[in-house]
């Protein structure tokens, strides 16, 4: 609801102030190096790669079939620059890949990219309120912005683990 109010909030500023080019970018779940400065609200993928890393079962909700629109951020830099350039003030982009993936297949990815062969540990999902599927619907993002992600979820995972493995904090 409130990211609706604030689209409208935004069109509606973009209408009356000619002057000035707003245009709203949606970002689905973005993934990618130097996200560790935020701790507990890093990324799944971040989470995910820090118990694996540490030799730990990666632990997901029960089944691991909820899916997101994983994009990585080169993706989302790309996306940024080209709304910058081309983007129509008042409108509002979605960034994302237009795939949903499942936690499976992350996990999956994540040993491939480091080399392991981690069990999964599964848990009740404790949130009543829990999205099982988000997908971003990049057609008005292609036709406007001539976006599409050029990362798939396994050459993102593959180009962050290298990312990760290289940089020490």
């Amino acid at each position: 609801f409130s990211k609706a109010i604030m689209d409208n909030v935004s069109r509606a500023f973009a209408a009356s102030q000619k002057k000035v080019k707003v245009i709203g970018l949606r970002y689905f779940n973005v993934y990618g190096p130097r996200e560790y400065y935020k701790g507990h609200a890093a990324s799944m993928m971040y989470q995910l790669y820090l118990q694996m890393k540490a030799g730990k079962k990666p632990r997901i909700f029960t089944a691991g079939e909820q899916q997101r629109d994983f994009i990585y951020v080169k993706d989302v830099v790309k996306a940024n620059l080209l709304a910058l350039e081309k983007g129509v003030s008042g409108h509002v982009y979605n960034v994302g890949t237009g795939y949903p993936e499942d936690f499976n297949k992350v996990i999956s990815c994540l040993n491939i990219s480091m080399g392991l062969n981690l069990e999964t540990e599964y848990f009740d999902n404790p949130y009543p309120f829990y999205q099982n599927k988000t997908q971003a619907d990049t057609s008005l993002s292609a036709r406007e912005l001539g976006f599409k992600a050029d990362y798939s979820l396994e050459r993102g995972i593959e180009d962050y683990v290298v990312n990760l493995a290289s940089h020490k904090r």
